[in-house]
């Protein structure tokens, strides 16, 4: 039954994108960016907002989903690339596509806009202040995206079909999300647990340790960039 219902699910967003693409882009990727933000805000950073879950911010990486991990997305991942580099989706082609959007278009477009973005309608600082974190951050912020999206862009451009690119890519991301938000909860469970035992010492070196090794935004987590989210250390410390 399941099975059943999540083909007839998937057929009928499939004749959906295919009638409006632009539309359920947009729509998929706003409803993803609303909710990975809430999780994060909830779960990973649970505690860290004494005034409360700030709609604000879910309302602004909302939109930073549908513009562009939506619309943007959808005419790069299913239109120029297609123009570029065919549409055939053997490896060969696939490896293309993805050695081009991590070597262009993750590195020199989707961080840079993510980080002006954020620093322009999130902290109000302005996007020269945010191109110049992202300059200090970059090595980091690529290394942590190949790790995860280089397999999942090699699976996208060869077994799903165009109409369900988005909603995989987004699907991914809140999947990634999700393993996060657990293994910040048993980290926060720890960390805890050796509070309650720890001497003054202990209890020093496990805060600074837990300070450094932070959650800083890796992929698809918190409500930023669809690729490339924030948690709880990258509202801190952006």
């Amino acid at each position: 039954m399941a099975a059943i219902a999540l083909r007839r699910g998937l057929d009928a967003y499939t004749r959906m994108s295919n009638a409006r693409p632009w539309s359920v882009a947009f729509g998929t990727c706003w409803v993803k960016g609303c909710i990975a933000d809430a999780v994060s805000q909830l779960v990973v950073e649970r505690g860290q907002h004494p005034e409360g879950f700030d709609t604000r911010r879910n309302l602004v990486f909302g939109a930073y989903g549908g513009w562009y991990c939506g619309l943007v997305q959808h005419g790069i991942y299913n239109h120029l690339y297609t123009r570029l580099l065919g549409s055939s989706t053997s490896i060969v082609n696939a490896l293309r596509k993805v050695a081009l959007d991590s070597v262009v278009h993750v590195p020199f477009v989707v961080f840079p806009v993510y980080y002006a973005y954020k620093h322009t309608f999130y902290d109000g600082d302005g996007a020269s202040a945010g191109l110049r974190l992202y300059a200090s951050e970059a090595v980091d912020m690529c290394q942590k995206y190949y790790s995860i999206w280089v397999p999942a862009n090699l699976l996208m451009f060869t077994v799903v079909p165009s109409p369900l690119r988005i909603a995989f890519a987004a699907s991914v991301s809140l999947a990634w999300l999700t393993v996060v938000s657990y293994l910040t909860h048993l980290q926060s469970a720890a960390l805890g647990s050796a509070e309650e035992n720890a001497t003054p010492l202990t209890h020093k070196l496990a805060s600074s340790s837990s300070a450094a090794a932070g959650m800083r935004p890796g992929p698809g987590t918190g409500g930023g960039s669809c690729r490339e989210g924030w948690t709880a250390a990258d509202a801190n410390e952006q």
